[in-house]
């Protein structure tokens, strides 16, 4: 079991290699493949290899959405200094 699976990802490892410098040809096929292998995930897995990849790109989406809704997440909140408020109130 241990060995087809690692045989799989040598497999998928090639093909992504040939997609990636070959033809017009080689690019749907590695789609093609891929979908196949997920279906022989699920074949194989059952249930959860179908739901951990949905709730995987669940949580991916939900964080996207989070850091392009959030301009400022990364920015440090910055307070006015005390000094700036005294200035005000002895200038009148």
């Amino acid at each position: 079991m241990a060995s087809a699976l690692l045989t799989y990802v040598a497999l998928i490892g090639i093909l992504a290699w040939a997609a990636w410098r070959n033809g017009v040809t080689e690019k749907p096929m590695f789609v093609v493949n891929l979908a196949l292998l997920w279906l022989s995930a699920i074949w194989l897995f059952g249930y959860p290899a179908l739901i951990v990849p949905a709730v995987l790109a669940a949580i991916g989406i939900l964080a996207l959405l989070v850091i392009m809704t959030a301009g400022d997440l990364r920015a440090p909140a910055t307070a006015p200094s005390p000094q700036q408020g005294s200035r005000a109130r002895s200038g009148c």
